[in-house]
């Protein structure tokens, strides 16, 4: 997910560190300085969704109409989410779910999304209302879906059709590993129908990978093209949404914009496919690895608009959730920057309540309060509310 910086703003660390100590009482060691303004910066962050706070996201690589894990930006603030937006033609409007009633209702609803923490990682979850143009290589119901014969590539053992467990159609293709001592376990394709891939320079190769265990496993690669000896081949070593494989189904995505060309491919008579994992030699025999569904698709250019929980910048231009250093930059216009200057005075009345009485922090946080509801007034948040049916 590429994330677009915008420009500086004008006040630093040491800016806010001298506003405040300007009106305070009280020593601090420059360590106890830079935990003050950091706290008083994240508190600030948490009270309210500052404008200077908004962001713009490039969902990575596209919007696709039926994908719907998607990685978040890392500074994505709870679910602060205002809007997503083709960059080309404006979309419906979006509504924010919870994440269940968004698994109950991703097929027939649209333009639904959901924020998911699981495992300490977070993602979006995306039901888009696009025209996605999609070439379906095979389907992997059968050992014979798309044409010629699925094989086994590497370590794999002799792969079988799955009607047992698959995500789309009827079935996937399951297979296993030998003891062999190779570092490749797969299933490949020689002799599919011909298909053309002239189109999708830019787009991305989807399959469905079940995976018995992590154990020894280092990356998937995707070879696909006219044969064994002219195709492009991409290695992923995360899911889609950008986070570790697990034990169970994993959505890969393979990128064909930074794909590798080996040998002159013609575009227009594909007929080679090739999908398998990288793993230690020493990985044991293993049963129940599967494959399910190989699609390329285009999908449309998004951008995510949303609130950052890092209110710093650093001086090239980097968002950041502490400080460091004096001349770090406080993503704070003028009366936002009133704000982070009244929470810090509060805290440092509060730090040094020995030489300060109960009645100035007191003052302290009611001015504060009082500035904060006011910019929330006159700057409402634009974050999505929770909404769904009944």
């Amino acid at each position: 997910m590429v994330t677009h910086n915008f420009i500086k703003m004008n006040y630093t660390s040491a800016t806010l560190k001298s506003a405040i100590g300007i009106q305070t009482h009280g020593s601090l060691t420059d360590a106890e300085w830079l935990t003050l303004l950091n706290l008083t910066a994240r508190t600030v962050a948490g009270d309210a969704d500052l404008m200077s706070m908004r962001r713009k996201a490039t969902l990575s690589p596209f919007l696709f109409d039926d994908i719907y894990d998607y990685a978040a930006p890392t500074d994505l603030k709870n679910d602060c989410i205002a809007d997503i937006k083709s960059q080309i033609n404006r979309s419906d409007e979006w509504n924010l779910t919870e994440a269940s009633y968004f698994d109950r209702n991703k097929e027939r609803e649209k333009n639904l999304f959901a924020i998911v923490n699981e495992s300490g990682s977070k993602r979006l979850r995306l039901s888009a209302n696009i025209d996605d143009t999609t070439l379906l290589v095979s389907g992997l119901d059968s050992l014979a879906d798309g044409g010629g014969t699925w094989a086994l590539f590497g370590d794999a053992t002799t792969p079988t059709a799955d009607s047992d467990y698959y995500v789309k159609g009827s079935a996937s293709i399951n297979y296993g590993i030998s003891a062999a001592g190779g570092t490749t376990a797969g299933i490949q394709n020689t002799d599919l129908d011909t298909f053309d891939i002239t189109e999708f320079d830019n787009s991305s190769v989807f399959v469905w990978a079940y995976v018995s265990s992590t154990v020894g496993l280092t990356n998937f690669i995707l070879k696909i093209g006219n044969d064994q000896n002219k195709y492009f081949a991409k290695t992923v070593t995360t899911t889609n949404e950008g986070t570790a494989f697990v034990a169970g189904w994993n959505l890969l995505r393979f990128d064909l914009s930074t794909a590798t060309q080996t040998g002159s491919v013609d575009k227009t008579a594909c007929k080679y496919a090739c999908i398998y994992m990288t793993k230690a030699d020493s990985k044991v025999s293993e049963t129940d690895y599967r494959f399910d569904q190989i699609q390329i698709k285009k999908g449309v250019y998004s951008d995510l608009i949303y609130y950052s929980k890092y209110p710093w910048q650093t001086s090239a231009g980097v968002w950041i959730l502490d400080s460091t250093v004096s001349t770090d930059y406080l993503n704070a216009d003028a009366d936002e920057f009133n704000l982070f200057t009244l929470k810090g005075i509060e805290l440092t009345l509060n730090h040094f309540r020995n030489i300060n009485s109960l009645d100035d922090v007191t003052i302290a946080k009611n001015d504060y309060n009082k500035a904060l509801n006011e910019y929330k007034m006159f700057h409402p948040s634009e974050c999505k509310p929770v909404t769904y049916n009944i």
